[in-house]
């Protein structure tokens, strides 16, 4: 039987192989720990109890959460109502204040048209650093000179 042998050409499967493998990889290291953790914490933590509070306890911002991951979600990675509160008002102090220095600017600039002044044309502002570096080295010159 020495007849012709046909090799079939067809497309390769490395793509779709290394895709179930990359697949099954990151289903084996992500989803199984997750849904094992969420399994756990229902099962064996479960729910919160709603309980009477202690005179003088002023609850925290994560117990009243129901939920066990809920609550650890809202204990180390979100803030607390009062921290966006409080982060609100500085948003709008800090505007209210850029705000109040845009105007002061206006004022300053129709003050400058009335007046027909310029803004900084007698005043050069300067760096005290280097006339004390200037003054210093004079002052050795000065010392090794003798005079």
């Amino acid at each position: 039987d020495h007849g012709h042998h046909h090799m079939t050409i067809k497309p390769s499967r490395f793509q779709w192989d290394k895709f179930k493998d990359l697949m099954h990889f990151y289903v084996m290291l992500g989803v199984i720990p997750v849904t094992a953790l969420i399994l756990y914490a229902n099962i064996f933590v479960g729910p919160a109890q709603l309980a009477e509070i202690p005179e003088g306890y002023e609850p925290k911002h994560w117990e009243y959460e129901k939920h066990p991951i809920s609550r650890f979600i809202s204990r180390y990675m979100l803030n607390s109502e009062q921290q966006n509160y409080e982060k609100s008002l500085h948003y709008l102090f800090e505007e209210n204040e850029k705000a109040q220095i845009r105007l002061l600017e206006d004022q300053v600039r129709r003050k400058m048209s009335e007046r027909n002044d310029y803004q900084a044309y007698y005043y050069r502002p300067s760096v005290a650093k280097y006339h004390r570096i200037s003054k210093e080295a004079a002052d050795e010159l000065e010392a090794l000179r003798g005079d």
